[in-house]
């Protein structure tokens, strides 16, 4: 079986197809931190993107089995489900000015992907990417 992650080949345009990334600034805008990093943990569990893997690595891990998860779904620019009857999106710019979210637009002109994360239609924060390159 192909490891995915670990095949960082180069494309004819001689970009990385499978970059890998680390966090390089978590930004949290509620007193609320601990269920922010606690919802973003448990989506991004549920998906096996890079960047998702990459925001687990700084995100304390989560007992699933303590929480009651509803409706996980991959959707384009990120992944959104229901944990505690909590809805929870996370994912990038786009997804969000889609759903017409309120968030701190200085984040649209970010050279860096941004991770933002919604619960219950409100924005709690987010995580910026660093792309880290491959040879």
């Amino acid at each position: 079986m192909e490891n995915r992650y670990n095949n960082n080949s180069k494309t004819k345009s001689g970009y990385v197809d499978n970059p890998d990334f680390e966090v390089k600034k978590i930004e949290c805008v509620v007193s609320e931190k601990e269920t922010m990093y606690t919802y973003t943990s448990i989506l991004q569990s549920m998906t096996s993107h890079p960047i998702a893997r990459a925001i687990l690595k700084v995100l304390p891990s989560v007992q699933l089995s303590d929480y009651r998860i509803e409706k996980v779904e991959e959707i384009q620019g990120g992944v959104k489900g229901f944990i505690d009857e909590h809805e929870v999106i996370i994912g990038d710019v786009q997804l969000m000015k889609s759903y017409d979210f309120y968030y701190d637009e200085s984040l649209n002109h970010i050279n860096e992907k941004v991770v933002l994360v919604m619960i219950d239609d409100r924005y709690t924060g987010c995580f910026i990417m660093k792309e880290m390159l491959n040879n």
